[in-house]
């Protein structure tokens, strides 16, 4: 019975280079490969978050990366898989550098034929099999919750800080809050942290991004959550790949069990990383203009593919006065409210004048104790019709 094809993930931005190894290996006798090309680093590390692959062959002089750059950075985002190096001359000191920072072994591509490729390719398989019986299991990856905004200031940011406070005292386990409005610093000013750098210093360095990288761009909170600042913290006007956000979102994964990712208003940015999430919190206000624009982010959503049980509607900010209830808005939108949060406006300017904005005994937090309970499964979650249905019967 013949072998199962080896899945190759091949990383070299030369045409000519790429299309011999494809040629070398498909004439390779008794063995087959499902070979997947990419041209950078950033392709190839899209590719190892969509798809499986046996083993990495890469180039070390890529369009954005050069010398061990792609080498570590490929080892940061999938640690538990082989890879072998192709080489110029050029390149050969870092070839070395490479085999002894992990790698299972490397070709000059002066000396490549068809056998000493098949062969490399093949050892680097078996040789990871067998060290990897000997290593622990990887950690458990972090679950990701994203918080979105109808529009603009209704309490989103306010919302996520007391929801990953709560995380970490009701879980105790680590919790990272992501802050990615790029027009504010409001999550440095409510957790009353500061640090020069944001997301942006990790996401223009994925090639030499490690956990120590990661530590001198975090900053830990009173409330023991990690922060890392959005760009507007540290410059207005910034921009920011959502590229780039996902591959370190994907990185992080390893060193949290938490993360609560502030996104904003549904945006190319933030719809860049939905597929990232498994929870999503949509914060409105219950104002005709945060509802009608609510409405339209859930249709969008429903475009994007995700399912209601993923899409969670919180009403915040809702006055007695004036007599909003669930059902109001259920009607109004044709979707269940997953919570509503009184207006306590307030009781929140006086704890963040005396330093107390993530008090546990303030309203706001009461009711971010009752979001992550469910999100837990403490609490049974009410019953639900798809989202096609809701938005669409008086269609």
């Amino acid at each position: 019975m013949p072998e199962k094809p080896l899945r190759l993930l091949l990383v070299e931005d030369n045409l000519g280079d790429a299309r011999l190894v494809k040629e070398m290996l498909s004439e390779a006798e008794g063995f087959t490969f499902d070979i997947q090309w990419a041209e950078s680093l950033l392709a190839a590390l899209d590719a190892l978050s969509r798809g499986q692959f046996d083993v990495v062959l890469t180039d070390l002089s890529l369009p954005d990366s050069q010398g061990l750059d792609a080498f570590n950075a490929i080892r940061c985002h999938a640690p538990g898989l082989p890879v072998v190096v192709l080489t110029g001359m050029a390149d050969e000191r870092a070839a070395v550098e490479a085999v002894r920072s992990g790698a299972q072994d490397y070709l000059a591509k002066g000396n490549l034929s068809a056998d000493t490729l098949v062969r490399a390719l093949r050892y680097a398989v078996i040789r990871q099999v067998k060290s990897s019986e000997h290593t622990k299991s990887e950690p458990e990856r972090a679950t990701i919750v994203g918080m979105v905004s109808a529009k603009g200031g209704v309490g989103t940011t306010t919302i996520a800080c007391h929801y990953a406070a709560e995380l970490k005292r009701q879980t105790d386990q680590k919790v990272l809050l992501v802050n990615l409005d790029v027009s504010s610093a409001g999550a440095r000013l409510l957790l009353k942290v500061d640090s020069p750098h944001t997301i942006l210093d990790a996401a223009r360095d994925l090639r030499r991004l490690d956990p120590s990288l990661w530590q001198g761009v975090v900053c830990e909170s009173a409330e023991g959550i990690d922060l890392i600042q959005s760009p507007g913290a540290a410059r207005l006007g910034d921009e920011i790949s959502g590229d780039r956000v996902r591959h370190v979102l994907r990185f992080v994964r390893s060193l949290y069990r938490w993360i609560v990712v502030d996104m904003g208003p549904l945006n190319v940015l933030s719809m860049n990383l939905i597929s990232e999430v498994k929870d999503l919190f949509l914060i409105t206000t219950y104002e005709l203009p945060s509802l009608s624009e609510a409405n339209r982010v859930l249709r969008k959503l429903l475009e994007l593919g995700l399912s209601a049980n993923r899409v969670h509607l919180v009403v915040n900010r809702v006055s007695k006065a004036a007599n909003v209830s669930k059902h109001d808005v259920e009607k109004a939108l044709g979707y269940p409210v997953h919570a509503l949060i009184n207006n306590y406006s307030s009781e929140m300017y006086e704890a963040y004048c005396v330093g107390k904005f993530l008090d546990s005994g303030l309203s706001i937090r009461k009711h971010a104790a009752q979001l992550v309970a469910r999100s837990l499964g403490l609490q049974a979650e009410p019953s639900r019709s798809s989202l096609k249905r809701l938005l669409f019967a008086k269609a």
